[in-house]
């Protein structure tokens, strides 16, 4: 026993220590960066109308695909967690495969697609360019984020007792009715956190655009497009105004995360 009691604060040292040291390094790189404009350039790049052009495209697309993911993904997540059928390890392998699969992987897939045959067909029939344009740019982000609006809200709906589906189906509730009544309230802060979550990974998403879209400036170039322009063509002061803006919204993300999963286990 004295031997055990003699070790704890050695362990806490240890991991205290740990996490002292990756907070030092944060903190690091992020006044390192900082530091290389100096305070007079960040407010002048800041004043500049392509910085809020190119937050606002990013913004402003992730919130599109955001949007589309989830009226995708809540039916789906609801419909795997409750039915089954056979052959459902198969649908549920191809719904996670833009997880399993580089980004990049996705992108040449979307090129193959629009570049040529049945996609070209539908990009003429609806009059709607895709490739090197801004709403391929939606379209991208929806296939790389759709897959973990899914995943989470499976978890979601699986995390409901079966027994209030059971009580509202026993007083005559529909199933439409025992969905919007029932199950999207209790998984509300749940659905919330995950609409948060996808919103992050398509502001975040880079590869996948690369090679579907491009790089074009003044027409394609949401933050992380425009961190590799600035970045190839020596404009690091770009690059890192960029860089920050990313990390700051990235920051928010997490924070809403987390106080919509506080929110949830209080409840």
């Amino acid at each position: 026993m004295g031997d055990r009691r003699a070790a704890r604060p050695g362990f806490g040292l240890l991991f205290g220590g740990a996490l002292a040291l990756a907070a030092i390094w944060l903190v690091f790189i992020g006044l390192a960066n900082a530091l290389f404009l100096g305070w007079s350039d960040w407010i002048h790049f800041l004043c500049q109308g392509r910085t809020w052009r190119c937050f606002g495209l990013s913004v402003g697309t992730a919130g599109l695909a955001t949007c589309v993911s989830m009226l995708l993904a809540v039916p789906l997540g609801f419909a795997l967690s409750r039915a089954r059928f056979r052959g459902q390890w198969l649908l549920q392998a191809l719904l996670d495969l833009p997880i399993m699969v580089p980004p990049a992987a996705v992108g040449m897939f979307l090129l193959g697609l629009f570049g040529s045959g049945p996609g070209a067909w539908l990009e003429s029939s609806l009059g709607i360019q895709l490739v090197h344009a801004l709403p391929g740019v939606v379209l991208a982000q929806v296939v790389v984020t759709c897959a973990f609006g899914v995943r989470v809200c499976r978890a979601a709906f699986e995390a409901i007792p079966p027994t209030y589906e059971a009580v509202a189906r026993s007083l005559g509730a529909s199933l439409a009715s025992t969905f919007f009544r029932v199950h999207l309230p209790l998984a509300r802060s749940a659905l919330l956190a995950a609409t948060c979550l996808v919103w992050a990974r398509a502001l975040a998403e880079y590869e996948a655009l690369m090679l579907f879209v491009g790089a074009i400036q003044g027409r394609t170039d949401v933050m992380p497009l425009a961190v590799y322009l600035d970045t190839t063509a020596g404009k690091l002061e770009w690059a890192t105004v960029f860089s920050f803006l990313c990390a700051g919204l990235g920051v928010v993300s997490l924070w809403a995360i987390r106080r919509l999963g506080a929110r949830r286990g209080q409840a």
